[in-house]
This record gives structure tokens, sequence and C-alpha cells, in this order.
């Protein structure tokens, strides 16, 4: 497993948990800017993509990974959440590809 800097211990973590139950499982690239948004795995994503059967994917924290967008390609926030909704949430590349922890709406 190749670890690049600024992975937190969590995402470690993680990533040793799903290479136990998935080892087949996507991971976004590029993993330098991503692995450090990586928070859990589950077999019951809650997204728009239907999977057959019960498949172990990588969860990323959607705040994370638009953070990560930014730093990456130096752009604003607006410019992240759409690079972020097109390119990373909004591509299917098979029944491994990983699914995104949002923010709870506050209702306050």
């Amino acid at each position: 497993m190749k670890l690049y800097p600024g992975v937190t211990v969590e995402s470690i973590e993680v990533l040793a948990k799903l290479e136990g139950l998935n080892p087949e499982a996507l991971l976004l690239e590029p993993r330098s800017v991503y692995d450090t948004a990586l928070v859990d795995v589950t077999d019951d994503p809650q997204d728009q993509w239907i999977r057959e059967g019960k498949t172990w994917v990588a969860v990323y924290d959607m705040p994370a990974c638009v953070e990560a967008i930014i730093g990456w390609l130096g752009c604003p926030e607006d410019e992240a959440l759409e690079w972020f909704y097109t390119n990373t949430s909004g591509a299917w590349i098979g029944a491994g590809t990983p699914t995104f922890r949002y923010p709870e709406a506050n209702n306050d």
C-alpha cells in the first residue's frame, strides 16, 4: 500500500480495511490528492449508482475532497465544486466506484 504525504492515520486504517474487504475497490486518483479525504468503507453506498449485490467501496468526505481539489488545481471553491460534481462524484467507473459523505443540511 503506497502512502502519500498528509495522509491521516484514519485514512491509513480505512485503506487497510478496504484492502481486506475488497482489494478491487476503486480509489480516487490522483491518490496523492484524495487519500486525505478517505474516511470510511461501506457495502451499502447511499448514492445515485445502482450496484448489484453488496460490494465494499471507499467513502470519501465531500468537503475534504473539495478542499483537496482547491489545493491541487489552485482554483476557487466554485470551480472546485464544479470539478467535484462533474469529474469526481459524477463519474461511474464500475461497481467499485467510491461513494461520498455529504454534510448534513442544517435546518435551524
